[in-house]
């Protein structure tokens, strides 16, 4: 029986039952199929004693095992509730709780729904390319990757994910192996190449030669280079008997020490190079070494791999706005909750958006902590601007933890990047009382590792962009890009000190300054907004120089 009449049988068993059918799920491994149901709640006992009677195979002869779920689905038809009265209101509860267990994507579990942006092309990261995907901690990495490999399985494709943080304590010769072994495992489930032909056998005895060398209590890495070009005959033969392509995708790949990366990614070209498989690799832009120039070694950019940056900044407020209300939305259908303005004030998720940095998952992780923080008040009706900068607040060690935890595999990084942000943060809310600062491109260039210090503070979303070219005003040609502080660095010195804050009000960026009284400065045209930014303190980084090491 095939894998499709094999999900029929199954299906039909369950409608002859009387048991609603939510979902349907296949997980393939070597001699055996496991297939998940998906079923309402009521249904689940039935549902479990129906399974246990099902004796099924498939046409190979392999066993099927059929496994009863309870279906986490929520129908969409939030009108025959009515409105949200209040954040006091159960459905606020439930979104809060869908956030929760959602906001972190995987392959295991994906999003709720997919909303595609500007940037995150699904054409191209299904294209048969080579890809170095980039984006700040939650900026949708996974989730576009994932959707990615969703549709190219329903396409044919063989799909392979790996998740390296797995492997982050492992040697580089050996996370080769483990990927390697989860390539040629997707060749065998596919159960296309006969299995008694010359390349069927050649792909069991490479695997099982990758497996001898991951039992090994030692990597012996000659063992794994000359293994290289013996993989990349096998793959290249075996894809070729399957007549479908091969995406390998490698997330979270930033958890590798810098200096092993393009060592990793050198050997995995290898295998791959001329060969109908492709590599998608996430990763987080200033933790990641692609390539290394002497001796060549890595994936070149422009020529091997093609880049992607998923990164929306806050360059563009408003298509930020759009795309990060569109994600917040998917899940408050899924509470019975028809529209955000139920729940939100409109200048609350306009400070989310600043708030977030545009980030998608730090939007939907601070929106539901700012329901959290006005449910505490017994009479509140709607979340307000100030639970947003008090969720914003309590954002801030967590993303310092997280600091911790992407750069623990790179000693030091973490505390030259905390030195940075005391330095940053003292600058603008000490010194020079604004919440935003200007860095000579020049001096960009001059100073490569005092502004990688940057760079890293804004991948860990505690500095954002906020416009990448502002001309100087007075002198032609001279350059700057814009950056903010994270809302969690000062929103709690807004009430003792009169800062200049970028803050975004329907639509619109506008500069004020706190306690003061002054009408802000509302950008209504892009020009206005340049010479707010203008009006910004330059910062040097020159100040930044004694922490700054090359990181080698």
């Amino acid at each position: 029986m095939s894998a499709e009449g094999t999900l029929l049988r199954i299906e039909k068993a369950f409608a002859a039952d009387g048991i609603g059918v939510v979902g349907v799920e296949e997980r393939q491994f070597p001699q055996e199929t496991h297939v998940l149901v998906f079923v309402t709640p009521e249904d689940h006992t039935r549902a479990l004693v129906l399974a246990g009677t099902l004796d099924i195979e498939t046409e190979d002869g392999d066993d099927v095992y059929v496994i009863v779920r309870k279906s986490a689905q929520v129908a969409e038809d939030a009108q025959s509730l009515g409105r949200v009265k209040s954040v006091h209101d159960e459905r606020c509860d439930q979104l809060v709780k869908l956030v929760s267990a959602h906001n972190r994507v995987s392959d295991a579990q994906p999003s709720l729904a997919y909303v595609p942006d500007a940037r995150a092309s699904i054409a191209a990261v299904s294209a048969a390319r080579h890809n170095l995907i980039f984006g700040r901690r939650g900026a949708g990495k996974t989730a576009l990757m994932v959707e990615a490999k969703r549709q190219l399985e329903r396409s044919g494709a063989l799909a392979v994910w790996v998740n390296i943080q797995t492997y982050r304590h492992e040697d580089p010769y050996r996370i080769v192996l483990y990927v390697l072994n989860e390539m040629l495992r997707s060749i065998q489930i596919s159960r296309v190449i006969p299995p008694s032909s010359q390349v069927a056998l050649r792909v069991i005895k490479l695997a099982n030669d990758v497996q001898y060398l991951l039992d090994a209590t030692t990597t012996d890495a000659t063992a794994v280079r000359v293994l290289v070009p013996r993989a990349h005959q096998v793959v290249r033969d075996a894809l070729d008997v399957v007549a479908e392509p091969m995406f390998v995708f490698l997330d979270d790949f930033y958890y590798l020490e810098r200096k092993q990366q393009p060592l990793v990614l050198d050997l995995l070209h290898g295998i791959v190079r001329d060969v109908n498989a492709w590599l998608k690799i996430a990763s987080i832009r200033h933790l990641t070494r692609w390539w290394q120039a002497s001796p060549p070694m890595g994936l070149q950019s422009g020529q091997d791999a093609e880049l992607i940056d998923l990164d929306i900044t806050l360059q563009d407020p408003s298509l930020a706005k759009k795309f990060l209300e569109g994600v917040l939305f998917e899940f408050a259908k899924r509470a019975h909750i028809s529209s955000l303005s139920q729940v939100f004030r409109s200048e609350a998720l306009d400070r989310l958006v600043i708030a977030s940095g545009a980030v998608p998952r730090d939007f939907l992780v601070l929106a539901t902590s700012a329901i959290s923080r006005a449910r505490r008040r017994e009479k509140a009706l709607l979340v307000g601007v100030q639970d947003v900068n008090q969720a914003a607040g309590d954002a801030g060690a967590a993303k310092k933890q997280e600091l911790e935890e992407d750069m623990a595999s790179n000693v030091g990084s973490a505390e030259r990047t905390m030195t940075t942000l005391g330095k940053v943060r003292s600058f603008c809310l000490e010194e020079k009382g604004f919440t935003y600062f200007l860095v000579d491109l020049r001096e960009r260039e001059e100073r490569a590792s005092a502004y990688t210090l940057l760079t890293d503070l804004m991948d860990v979303r505690l500095l954002h962009l906020v416009d990448a070219s502002v001309s100087d005003a007075h002198e032609a040609g001279r350059k700057y890009e814009a950056y903010m502080l994270d809302l969690s660095e000062y929103s709690g010195s807004r009430l003792k000190h009169r800062l200049t804050v970028l803050d975004f009000v329907d639509g619109k960026f506008q500069s004020k300054q706190t306690r003061t009284g002054t009408k802000p400065r509302i950008a209504r045209t892009s020009r206005e907004f340049t010479a707010i930014l203008r009006g910004a303190p330059a910062l040097s980084l020159a100040m930044l120089a004694e922490t700054a090491t090359e990181d080698g």
